[in-house]
């Protein structure tokens, strides 16, 4: 007699590839493409998003503002916490703070009601991989945070952008961030090689 596969089984093998994008080298999986992917196979699947003992769906500490959900597919319930975190992946707080670095002082904004909504969606993303779903994307991402650009190699590239006439924005949305700011150390020779590529094609 064949064994019925578990929900972990039946999840975790799945080709989550074409769902999956990027953002300066971080995979992720949107919460839409997650939830349709579960509920095409389970369609009782649910989500529940925890509330503090005043209503809210958020919890608060000294360390920073956290969501709970709680993802049940065929019966069985798994729970996941997590931080509601600014562009870069900082903790968030109800107020705004500033902490220091190698490169010197930056500030978190205080925690809005979009953040933590948004906070609640990857959260409910992350549960389901505990189901198997999309697993092996968050492989890696227990890693510290890599640094930031500083403000030389900010420079750099803003001057070799208005040197050659490109956009900032255009680079912007190729590594997936809002300003240049955000972009990670790792990705400056990237940035700098996406600059010297699309000098030559203007130039071509």
């Amino acid at each position: 007699m064949e064994t019925k596969k578990t929900v972990f089984e039946t999840l975790s093998i799945i080709d989550v590839s074409g769902i999956t994008s990027a953002k300066q080298g971080q995979k992720y999986i949107s919460w839409s493409d997650c939830w349709n992917g579960i509920k095409r196979i389970y369609p009782n699947a649910s989500y529940e998003v925890l509330e503090n003992d005043a209503g809210l769906p958020f919890f608060e500490s000294t360390m920073g503002i956290f969501v709970k959900v709680e993802v049940t597919i065929n019966g069985e319930t798994q729970k996941m916490i997590m931080p509601v975190l600014d562009s870069i992946n900082k903790s968030m707080k109800s107020e705004q703070y500033s902490y220091m670095t190698k490169k010197g002082e930056r500030t978190v904004n205080a925690c809005t009601s979009f953040d933590i909504n948004t906070s609640i969606m990857r959260c409910v993303v992350k549960c389901c991989a505990l189901f198997g779903f999309g697993l092996n994307v968050y492989r890696g991402q227990d890693l510290p945070n890599p640094e930031l650009i500083d403000s030389t190699q900010i420079s750099n590239i803003s001057n070799a952008i208005a040197k050659n006439n490109l956009m900032l924005s255009d680079l912007n949305k190729v590594f997936g961030i809002n300003k240049l700011s955000e972009l990670m150390a790792y990705n400056y020779d990237g940035a700098m090689q996406w600059i010297e590529d699309n000098k030559s094609k203007l130039s071509a």
